[in-house]
């Protein structure tokens, strides 16, 4: 497994004017599981140790939505936006329903592409997400969140912070997914997709006149929903939310973790999405 990496080249299609940036790993057959990255993040910032166990199993496909790294456009500044543009990008590969796993806003974007094609989707995977009008994190992550510049140590320890426990067991495991992170080639985002997310994010968080999460039960396919015990980014209680309303859900919460609980527990958390996906229980 150390020597497992991301393949680096990028393929590319084109739909609707945007060229998309995409990579195909894994197993040959199956149904592919597609995965939507969290704020700020590209195609690298997956932990290669998470995707290699599911990639032996099934067929992945990591890509960077409208505007985010090697794909050309703008960001728009709407989680529903960003599901039109990913189920464009799906639709375009002609790969039948897929599997969607999304991580944070990826987590969002698969909630509304599920709301709104979702007859493209087989299961759903919802890590450290939260549905829309959820529960909010204190102003200040936020606002840390809409911090720009910084030294290389202080985007680090910002990294740590949202991600990881302060303790010594999650700060070590969250600090060695983060050195194999950094070993792949990374594209950073830009300013314009930065700001563009936090404005998704922001429209996504506003409280609705009733908070019953009706919505949710449209999401009639099979979801695992998982995060850290303590998520300072996403609350964890969003999960209890997304686990309750939505009606074919299961949680799994990992120990002494955080927002990176997929990262910080890359065997485990791997094997859990391969038990899902295959399970026959659905």
């Amino acid at each position: 497994m150390a020597n497992f990496t991301i393949p680096s080249v990028s393929e590319f299609i084109e739909v609707g004017g945007t060229r998309y940036a995409y990579r195909k790993l894994g197993a040959a057959t199956g149904v592919p599981l597609v995965f939507f990255i969290h704020f700020r993040g590209t195609i690298e910032n997956w932990d290669p140790h998470m995707i290699e166990p599911i990639a032996k199993e099934r067929p992945v496909i990591l890509f960077d939505n409208k505007g985010v790294g090697e794909t050309n456009g703008e960001t728009p500044t709407t989680i529903a936006e960003m599901a039109s543009d990913a189920a464009q990008f799906i639709k375009a590969l002609e790969l039948g329903k897929v599997d969607i796993l999304g991580f944070s806003i990826g987590g969002m974007v698969a909630q509304e592409v599920a709301l709104q094609q979702g007859q493209l989707v087989r299961r759903l995977i919802l890590a450290g997400t939260s549905p829309e009008a959820g529960i909010n994190p204190d102003s200040e992550i936020f606002q840390r969140m809409n911090k720009n510049g910084g030294t290389q140590e202080e985007g680090i320890e910002d990294f740590m912070f949202f991600f990881y426990r302060p303790t010594e067991s999650s700060r070590a495991r969250g600090m060695a997914s983060l050195q194999r992170i950094f070993a792949q080639k990374t594209i950073n985002s830009s300013d314009q997709v930065q700001q563009a997310q936090l404005q998704a994010i922001a429209k996504w968080a506003q409280p609705k006149e009733t908070q019953q999460f009706e919505w949710l039960q449209q999401i009639t396919h099979p979801v695992l929903v998982t995060n850290g015990v303590t998520d300072v980014m996403v609350p964890t209680a969003n999960s209890y939310v997304l686990t309750e309303k939505l009606p074919n859900a299961q949680l799994i919460v990992y120990p002494d973790s955080g927002h990176g609980h997929l990262f910080q527990f890359p065997k485990e958390f791997a094997k859990h999405v391969n038990q899902f996906l295959d399970s026959e229980a659905y």
